[in-house]
């Protein structure tokens, strides 16, 4: 099984420019024929900005100003946006007073499995034994969560009837309000027929699966009080045949 998780990260930045303008009117002429010696203009302009370099003109020679080098400004390191919460109250799911439950389809269920190293390990056990899932959730503290479900089959005289094949009592422990818990429900039915020797060959036959196998009828419940037994648990219970 295989899944797949995604998440993202926004960074923005502005960047701001001026444009400044400056007007150097033209000197008035005079009546005198030899020019004065020195002839500067210094114009004046309100609110205006004062630009990074200025230049003087005179009748004898130009001379310019150092320009002064713009320090490079240092951006500062964007602060990750942290992620969404969870939405509430849930959607798609059953509720009972504040209680929630969702049985997962295939996607959820792999997405699950693959967020949780424990529930990977479990799965192994569902290779070869009948398991269900579920999905809780509550709008209160649970001290500990106790999930019932059955085991059912196809029976074996009437192919369109179902049999009980047995009992399903499943414990979690303790949850967060707003939080959501994914549980595996594994029994001990086997989910193959009993391997059999070839007469001829002496090797095992192919394993045979068993039809119609499936965990269901599942009720969930959050207990506020806490318990003395062990939890998590697994407490699978066959009909007496």
């Amino acid at each position: 099984m295989k899944v797949k998780s995604f998440l993202a990260l926004l960074l923005c930045s502005i960047m701001f420019t001026a444009n400044v303008q400056a007007a150097t009117p033209t000197p008035k002429p005079t009546s005198k024929a030899t020019p004065t010696k020195k002839d500067t203009v210094s114009p004046t302009t309100k609110n205006s900005i004062k630009p990074a370099s200025t230049k003087k003109v005179s009748t004898s020679k130009a001379t310019k100003k150092p320009v002064k080098k713009k320090k490079k400004k240092v951006k500062k390191t964007a602060t990750p946006i942290p992620s969404p919460s969870p939405i509430w109250p849930p959607v798609g799911f059953t509720s009972n007073k504040g209680i929630y439950a969702k049985i997962p389809n295939g996607k959820e269920l792999l997405g699950l499995i693959s967020a949780q190293k424990r529930l990977a390990a479990d799965v192994v056990k569902c290779e070869s034994n009948a398991c269900g899932a579920v999905i809780v959730a509550a709008d209160y503290s649970c001290k500990w969560w106790e999930i019932k479900s059955t085991v059912s089959g196809t029976d074996l005289n009437e192919p369109n009837k179902k049999v009980l094949l047995g009992t399903l009592r499943t414990t979690y422990g303790s949850l967060s309000p707003n939080t959501y818990a994914n549980i595996l429900l594994i029994s001990e039915e086997p989910l193959f027929l009993p391997q059999t020797v070839d007469p001829v060959t002496q090797l095992p036959s192919p394993a045979t699966p068993r039809a119609g196998i499936v965990v269901g009828n599942i009720s969930a419940t959050c207990h506020k009080s806490a318990t003395d037994e062990k939890v998590p648990t697994n407490i699978y219970t066959p009909v007496k045949k």
